[in-house]
């Protein structure tokens, strides 16, 4: 039997906080560290930035897309040889890193809102396969959520009756924008109702996952908008659609946030660990070019080799604040050192790409090529 929206049951009236009491300062407590880490090292946004293209890939692998991070990161380097096949699971993950920082630029001007959301999800579907699906636009059919030859009468959860929508999202951004429950219980509550609402009619499950770190920066809990929680879903996917189902089934709302919580404390934890190695390994790369060039340059170059692990010689080459030359002098003593590998040849008018296989392994765990 189909599970259906829960009408009259947002915001949770009855939360059980003996249950939630220790996951809460769990998460809470390593959301802290992982903040209070980042908030002391230089130019941690740029040190983090390689985790955003692991949330994108994970975050769209959910929803069936096959490319992985290789494929996003050569696409990105200029390689010409990708298999068309992928083009649009590539497209789609680009957007996604598109559609996040641009909703944190907005945000620098207005709350979390519907305009927020509209926007980041117009820039997640624009130029994909499912482009057609009215890109920043509330839904104005139903919709549900079940195989695509499966009709409505045989779903596993049918959202809300889109006559309710445009008022239940209003609520929704009321509850976002003044409730005063615990920032990490209001964030996660905020995303289960949304993904029940499923107010688009495609990219819900996206743009749900955006909302968590917008959230988490916006309540006052990370300093940047740079933690994500798509890894650990990916990874949980039946007990995350459970957890969600039940949400509407059970009214069980706390069962749903001490999952939630959960992830969070997970997470936070292992994010720490790895923006604590790529800190690591930049000053252990920093210090290894200063020694061999002593260039006053050396910093320049290692932060924007960081901001991803598959790149360009351009986008060294093309870094502001340093001659071309010396940005090529620099990539070569890297290359030498063994920090980098050159994957690609220059070709005519074409860079060559490198692969920076320590950073990858942190992000990904392996080395792949």
């Amino acid at each position: 039997m189909s599970v259906h929206y829960h009408y009259g049951e947002f915001p949770p009236r009855n939360l059980d906080w003996e249950v939630l009491t220790t996951p809460l300062a769990c998460a809470s407590d390593a959301l802290a560290r992982y903040d209070s880490f980042l908030s002391i090292i230089p130019n941690s946004e740029v040190l983090v930035s390689p985790l955003m293209v692991q949330e994108a890939v994970s975050s769209s692998k959910i929803e069936g897309t096959r490319a992985t991070a290789n494929d996003v990161l050569m696409y990105e380097a200029g390689d010409e040889n990708f298999n068309p096949a992928m083009h649009d699971d590539i497209r789609e993950v680009v957007n996604y890193r598109i559609a996040v920082n641009a909703a944190k630029k907005l945000m620098d001007e207005i709350p979390l809102s519907g305009r927020v959301i509209k926007f980041a999800h117009s820039l997640l579907l624009k130029n994909v396969r499912v482009r057609f699906k009215s890109p920043g636009m509330y839904r104005k059919e139903p919709n549900w959520i079940g195989t695509r030859e499966s009709k409505i009468e045989n779903a596993r959860f049918v959202p809300i009756h889109p006559d309710k929508l445009e008022d239940a999202m209003a609520t929704w951004e009321e509850f976002v924008n003044e409730s005063t429950i615990h920032p990490l219980l209001k964030i996660s509550i905020a995303h289960a109702e949304f993904e029940s609402i499923h107010p688009f009619l495609d990219g819900n499950g996206r743009i749900g996952r955006m909302i968590i770190p917008l959230m988490l920066c916006s309540n006052g809990i990370l300093t940047y908008p740079s933690f994500y929680l798509s890894e650990f879903f990916e990874h949980r996917d039946e007990e995350y659609q459970d957890r969600l189902l039940a949400v509407s089934r059970d009214n069980d709302w706390t069962g749903w946030c001490n999952f939630f919580l959960s992830a969070i404390e997970t997470q936070a934890r292992k994010n720490t660990r790895k923006a604590n190695q790529i800190f690591q390994l930049r000053e252990q790369v920093i210090s290894d070019l200063f020694n061999k060039t002593k260039s006053a340059n050396v910093s320049v170059v290692v932060n924007a080799l960081f901001e991803k692990p598959i790149f360009s010689s351009s986008d060294i080459t093309h870094t502001e604040g340093i001659n071309p030359k010396t940005a090529r002098r620099l990539l070569d003593v890297l290359k030498g050192l063994g920090y980098i590998i050159e994957i690609k040849r220059p070709s005519g008018r074409r860079a060559a790409i490198y692969y920076f296989p320590k950073l990858f392994e942190i992000t990904e765990g392996q080395y792949t090529l």
